[in-house]
């Protein structure tokens, strides 16, 4: 069963076990969640990027300690490619791979955030929907917490909305 929290904290006040950061490879300076994430460690990320030990390759990822930084103890950075060539065929082929690289972590909860990725609610509604379907295929027990706009979170409790049978829901 995926245990799906919606939360209006910003993503580095969520406590967790792993907090996922996804980037583009072609988007400099960083954007939205993975900016906020690269703040609170004082531009390590973009560092990497910098030295060229990350790019953003598609399905390229790197695990690292937040150091304290974060309300996360670890941090599951994920390269999404270029964003031109994101459709929905390969979001959901990069998520089977990130999942996969969760679940090989066995932290039983992850902190994670869409709202970037989104272009509106119904989109960000379709992306945790695939997210917590793909879960729930690969990995029976897992808390998500997802960290998003105050805005779509009401939205989403005022119209009941459902991500998926093996999918129970709460708000923080």
């Amino acid at each position: 069963m995926i245990n799906l929290i919606l939360s209006s904290l910003p993503i580095d006040e969520v406590p967790g076990n792993v907090v996922l950061a996804t980037f583009f490879e072609d988007l400099r300076p960083l954007k939205g969640s993975s900016s906020l994430i690269d703040w609170r460690l004082n531009g390590r990320l973009s560092e990497l990027i910098l030295q060229g030990r990350i790019s953003g390759h598609f399905s390229e990822s790197l695990i690292m300690p937040s150091q304290g930084r974060l309300s996360s103890r670890e941090i599951l950075v994920f390269g999404l490619g270029e964003s031109g060539q994101l459709d929905e065929k390969k979001f959901e082929d990069g998520l089977s791979v990130m999942i996969d690289k969760l679940t090989r972590l066995k932290s039983g909860e992850v902190v994670i955030s869409f709202g970037d990725l989104a272009k509106d609610f119904m989109g960000w509604r379709a992306l945790l929907r695939s997210f917590t379907n793909t879960l729930s295929q690969k990995h029976q027990d897992m808390q998500v917490v997802c960290a998003e706009n105050a805005k779509w979170i009401s939205e989403a409790k005022k119209r009941n909305m459902d991500f998926g049978p093996e999918v129970t829901l709460s708000y923080a």
